[in-house]
């Protein structure tokens, strides 16, 4: 179990009722002897009842996930999920990025207010955008996406894997972040448009 540790970024599947597959942000607030107590957002009130729900957090390279049992807490601020008895684990595959250059909304999870962005480049796993402050890695952010005149927009939850000063300009910071909660849903929509636009003469990113 000690893989599980405070202030780990989760993300929450319930596995009842929820065809589209939304997930819902949560920190690990604190491991008790039978369940893992965890904190979400106030949006998680309107999610979907289920007993039983996925887990899905990240490592490395590497994306971990269980099944188990939720039980709510009254105040709806936390939930209590069964420790498993099993984690499962998959390394993230790489997928086709595409070159972009618009303007994103995002916010820090846990602070106040909206911040711009430009995105730089897109794939189904995660994003690589220029920000005007630093952003330490495994910090969760809540990403508005929208593209003009292209018929794509999502909003999402991501985790910044890495960021670093631009070397052109001080005041500008390159960062790299992979999606946690892009539903299926949203995630045909973004196989598509990357590949519609590819396909008509879109250029194509680097891996990161």
């Amino acid at each position: 179990m000690s893989i599980l540790s405070k202030s780990l970024a989760l993300q929450i599947i319930p596995v009842d009722d929820n065809p589209e597959g939304l997930k819902f942000p949560g920190i690990l607030e604190e491991l008790q002897e039978r369940h893992i107590k965890v904190k979400m957002e106030p949006d998680f009130a309107a999610a979907p009842r289920s007993e039983t729900v996925r887990v899905e957090f990240t490592m490395a390279n590497f994306k971990f996930h269980f099944d188990s049992a939720m039980v709510q807490n009254s105040d709806g601020s936390f939930i209590l999920i069964s420790k498993p008895t099993k984690i499962f684990k998959s390394t993230i595959r790489k997928a086709q990025r595409l070159r972009l250059n618009t303007q994103i909304g995002y916010n820090v999870w846990t602070e106040p207010g909206l911040h711009n962005a430009v995105l730089t480049d897109l794939s189904l796993v995660g994003m690589k955008f220029i920000a005007t402050r630093p952003l330490a890695k495994n910090t969760l952010l809540s990403v508005n996406v929208y593209i003009p005149g292209k018929s794509l927009r999502f909003i999402c939850q991501a985790m910044v894997r890495w960021c670093t000063r631009d070397l052109e300009i001080e005041t500008r910071y390159v960062c790299g972040a992979i999606f946690t909660t892009l539903s299926n849903e949203a995630t045909k929509r973004v196989e598509k448009f990357i590949a519609d636009e590819l396909k008509n003469g879109g250029a194509e990113a680097s891996f990161v």
